[in-house]
């Protein structure tokens, strides 16, 4: 598993790192911190000459990292520095594919459902542009592998998705809380929850599924009540050009989301 984690080196930087790199202490993972410069410049050999000494000072300070990041996990993680110039966004979408990435883990601020306030301009840009699925790592987040996800759903595409999500969960054994947040309109006998785990389990040869359907008529408060109760290590989702985030990122909400205060956020997306 090859795994991309931008850097500016920050403390939140720094967290989504160490995040990363427990999570992945079983298995064969490569890790790339990538920090990117985003300060346009002219093509002058002055400042030419200055880009080589950001370049080198930016890869000095994220071996520096990296070397700390073994030390306070205890890991002889393999962990290699890159650097570039360029939109940040635009960078991470062209660097993901060129490299194979398996997976991008960022900090966020963990703060409100608002986009930019939640996760910072950089991060909501690559939630809505970067093709690679993304881990966001709140910056109170536990470096907990994830033994419990919890899967937020609507039901839609649900046989294709949770096979995706499975490759994911089956690297840490994990179990896959299926949650579908229904509103009360509906018949709760709609769902048999017991039914349609065996159901799933037998479609997908994956025995650690449940299935947990939440009636509200407010999916924020659905999926938050579900993460009070149950406290999944990781919440995952699949986004498409419409679909759950739009409506959970939407500028007009102003609802605290206390389940982002510090359960990992992993984004799939789908064409």
């Amino acid at each position: 598993m090859k795994i991309l984690i931008p850097t500016d080196h920050s403390l939140l930087a720094r967290k989504a790192a160490e995040y990363a790199v427990s999570l992945s202490a079983n298995l064969d993972a490569e890790f790339i911190l990538l920090h990117c410069d985003n300060v346009p410049r002219p093509s002058y050999s002055f400042v030419n000459k200055l880009d080589d000494i950001l370049r080198d000072e930016a890869l000095k300070t994220g071996n520096e990292l990296a070397d700390s990041i073994r030390q306070s996990t205890g890991i002889n993680a393999k962990i290699t520095c890159d650097f570039t110039f360029g939109n940040p966004v635009e960078i991470l979408e062209d660097y993901s594919q060129k490299h194979n990435v398996d997976l991008i883990v960022m900090g966020t601020k963990g703060e409100t459902v608002v986009k930019n306030r939640l996760f910072g301009s950089v991060a909501s840009g690559v939630l809505e542009h970067v093709s690679c699925p993304t881990l966001f790592v709140p910056s109170a987040a536990e470096g907990n592998k994830p033994q419990n996800i919890a899967f937020a759903t609507d039901l839609t595409n649900i046989d294709e998705e949770i096979e995706e999500l499975i490759a994911f969960a089956q690297f840490f054994n994990a179990t896959i809380h299926v949650v579908h947040v229904y509103p009360d309109m509906i018949d709760p006998s709609t769902f048999d929850e017991e039914s349609t785990k065996l159901e799933l389990i037998a479609k997908t040869s994956y025995a650690n599924i449940t299935f947990n359907a939440v009636m509200d008529d407010d999916i924020i408060a659905g999926l938050d009540a579900f993460v009070q109760s149950d406290n999944p290590d990781l919440i995952a989702m699949f986004t498409y050009k419409t679909g759950i985030l739009e409506y959970l990122f939407n500028e007009s909400l102003s609802e605290e989301m206390t389940m982002h205060s510090k359960t990992p956020l992993l984004i799939m997306r789908k064409k």
